[in-house]
Order: structure tokens, then C-alpha cells, then sequence
């Protein structure tokens, strides 16, 4: 009896903390608002029969793509990004979606054993990478991959912290969905990404690149780190300073070795305040106002 009459009591304070909190349509409306590129998407339906236009680089040696130079296209405000034919060739480069879908499969099969991010995901039964893999080259290519696979999407919400339910539609819902991950301790459900949680997430997803693509395509990887560092902005606005640092970060063997040894928690970043992180990184990266959008 007092077992129940406990969870009953337990169960009444989270029903009423769901209550009185703002609804998860409204956080994602709030975050999507924030974000041009994502409003571009959700304005959008990209899906087509035709393939996208895509140059194929006669010159490479040794199945190593030469190096050149591709800014990033920026569209709206200046805040959209925007494909271009040169960033349709670097997908080309690498191997197309194939190559897309190893890199991410492996980010997830680290970030499902990281210590920080696995609290954001609520179901690693979900087809992150498959998602996650289409987003990219849609959004290099103008393929309409992404947007075929989302239309395929089950319309059922699921269940997240304090009872709450979200359909997991779009990139937006899917972050709202992370940030209210019922894995989370109770008094971090409902906060955005951290600076610290940025930088291991793009560790991580660098290090994915760096198995999976290596040095097939100098020119994609230049350009997939400054994506990177463009679309991070929106999470943490003082993310995009840390990229470059980031994907150094597995180029050094005892980096993986000294964190997996930690129990995949990255303690050198964690917890730091913004001068504190700063100070670990290049002094002209730490100043750099132009990057990713000029060399």
C-alpha cells in the first residue's frame, strides 16, 4: 500500500509538471522559428523524380579526389544554406549515400556508448542514421532523399520525458524530442545543447569522417567541416568556433585511447566555461569572426 500510494503520488507531480509546462508543439515551433535553414525545410517539398545535377571529377588519382576550394553557398538572410553543383560533386567524391550511410551508422554506434550523448537519444531502435545520412546529401545535392524518407515516416507520437509526446517529423521535432529525452536527468529535460555537448558530438561525428571517409576527398572534408560549423550555430551560437579543433581531435590515437579509457566521457571539455575552452584552441580560430563562410 505504501508502494502505491508513493508512484500514485510521484505520478500526480509529473502529470502536473507536464500541465503547467509549455506544450513540446510550442518548443518546436519556438526552435524552428529560430532557424531559417530549418524553416526552409519544413516550407519545402524537395521531392522529385529527377536525380540532381552532379559533375564527375575525371582528374582523381589513386582514388584520391584532388583539393579545391568550395564556399559555402549561403541563400535567405545569408543564414540558408544553399547547394551548389560543386558541393554535389564532393557527395560524388566520397561515394554517394552508401558512403553517407557508413559514416553516420558510425557516429551512432559511438554515440550510442558515449556517456553524454546517449542521454539525448530516447530509442537507439530508430533509424537515426539512415536519417541522419539522407539529410546530408539532400542538403548537399538537392536530392529529395530526406524529404521521401520523412514522408515515410509513421505519424505516431512517441513518449518522451514527464509523460510528454512528440511526433518525430523533422529535424526540429527530432531535437525537441533529444532535449526532452527521458534519459536526461529531471532537471536538464527541456535544456538545449551545451557548448560541451557540442564539441563532443562534433568530435565524435569527425571522427566518423575520418574512419569512413579518410583522405578520399580533401575537398569534401574542408567543406563538410564548415558545414558543420554553420548548421551547429543554431544550437550553440558559440559552437561553429570549435570545429576546426574538433575534427583534430581524432588525427591523435591516444585522444580515442585516453577517452575510451574514461569510459567514453571526454572530461578535458566537459564542464568548461567559454575562456576556458577558448583557451584550448588556437588563438587565431579562437578570434576568427569570418569562418565557416570565408577561408
Amino acid at each position: 500500500f505504501f508502494f502505491h500510494k508513493r508512484h500514485t503520488s510521484q505520478n500526480y507531480r509529473a502529470m502536473a509538471k507536464a500541465a503547467a509546462a509549455p506544450s513540446l508543439f510550442d518548443h518546436e515551433k519556438k526552435f524552428r522559428a529560430s532557424d531559417d535553414d530549418a524553416l526552409e525545410e519544413s516550407s519545402t517539398n524537395n521531392i522529385s523524380n529527377e536525380e540532381p545535377t552532379i559533375l564527375a571529377d575525371s582528374t582523381a588519382v589513386n582514388g584520391v579526389a584532388p583539393y579545391h576550394y568550395v564556399p559555402l553557398k549561403m541563400g535567405g538572410n545569408g543564414r540558408t544554406h544553399k547547394n551548389t553543383t560543386a558541393s554535389a560533386a564532393l557527395i560524388q567524391d566520397i561515394g554517394g549515400l552508401p558512403a553517407l550511410e557508413k559514416m553516420t551508422i558510425q557516429f551512432y554506434s559511438n554515440a550510442f556508448l558515449d556517456a553524454t550523448l546517449d542521454n539525448f537519444i530516447r530509442s537507439h531502435g530508430d533509424p537515426h542514421a539512415e536519417r541522419f545520412a539522407r539529410w546530408i546529401h539532400q542538403k548537399l545535392t538537392g536530392s529529395s532523399v530526406w524529404d521521401e524518407e520523412r514522408a515515410s515516416r509513421s505519424s505516431r507520437p512517441v513518449t518522451v520525458a514527464n509523460g510528454h509526446t512528440i511526433v518525430v517529423h523533422d529535424r526540429s521535432s527530432a531535437h525537441v524530442a533529444a532535449w526532452h529525452s527521458p534519459k536526461r536527468p529531471d532537471e536538464e529535460v527541456g535544456r538545449h545543447f551545451k557548448l560541451d555537448e557540442c564539441r563532443v558530438w562534433m568530435r565524435l561525428h569527425f571522427w566518423a569522417m575520418r574512419e569512413v571517409v579518410g583522405d578520399k576527398s580533401p575537398s569534401f572534408t574542408d567543406y563538410y567541416i564548415r558545414f558543420i560549423g554553420h548548421f551547429v550555430n543554431v544550437y550553440e551560437s558559440t559552437a561553429p568556433t570549435f570545429a576546426r579543433d574538433s575534427a583534430r581531435w581524432s588525427a591523435d590515437p591516444k585522444n580515442i585511447e585516453e577517452y575510451i579509457d574514461n569510459g567514453r566521457t571526454m572530461n578535458d571539455v566537459l564542464g568548461l566555461s567559454l575562456g576556458q575552452a577558448l583557451s584550448q584552441i588556437p588563438q587565431e580560430e579562437a578570434e576568427d569572426n569570418v569562418w565557416p563562410y570565408d577561408m
